[in-house]
């Protein structure tokens, strides 16, 4: 849940502004092509704030979780767009149904505990959340994770990526033609 100041969800360091900024081209515009650089673009800048390996965009589809767009660090090209996992095998479908909240800092201390699969083995820190859309409707998750346990990561990050997965609800629904208002708030 978002903190609240006068109205307007708390902006920790002017990430609304710099999310408002990569996606301002794209939201005056329904060019698919735009649209896809500027997600690409803002999953580029939080991941390198978030000092994460890899960020993406996974959509759950048939019982699956897709990945969409995928922001990695250099050499870090581990998951690529298309491919999936079982949705029951992922952190992402945990999260959604509240058995895991939304900042894993160590999830190899957590995995045989969680029953999660054996490709989680070795994965420092996890953080996630819903991507929806406005009228409610989950399209997926954006989830991101690095190598290194994440002691660096902290409440104000997921409220940092809640940010981002409105930005990105907003750019995937006028990519899909949805009816396209602001980002709502949680």
């Amino acid at each position: 849940m978002r903190t609240i100041y006068g109205g307007e969800p708390e902006d920790p360091e002017g990430w609304k502004t710099r999310i408002a900024a990569i996606t301002a081209d794209a939201a005056a515009s329904a060019d698919a092509g735009l649209i896809e650089r500027s997600i690409g673009s803002l999953l580029r800048v939080v991941r390198e704030q978030l000092k994460l390996e890899v960020l993406f965009v996974g959509e759950f589809v048939n019982g699956n979780r897709v990945f969409r767009h995928i922001a990695s660090k250099p050499g870090q090209d581990i998951i690529q767009p298309g491919q999936f996992h079982p949705l029951d095998e992922t952190i992402c479908q945990r999260i959604i149904d509240g058995r895991m909240a939304c900042l894993v800092p160590h999830v190899t201390r957590v995995r045989i505990a969680d029953s999660l699969p054996a490709y989680y083995d070795g994965m420092g820190a996890h953080i996630g959340v819903p991507v929806r859309f406005t009228d409610g409707s989950l399209y997926g998750m954006l989830c991101g994770f690095s190598f290194e346990p994440g002691a660096h990561l902290e409440e104000r990050d997921v409220k940092r990526l809640e940010m981002a997965a409105d930005a990105i609800a907003h750019l995937l629904a006028q990519a899909e033609g949805r009816e396209v208002r602001l980002p709502h708030t949680r």
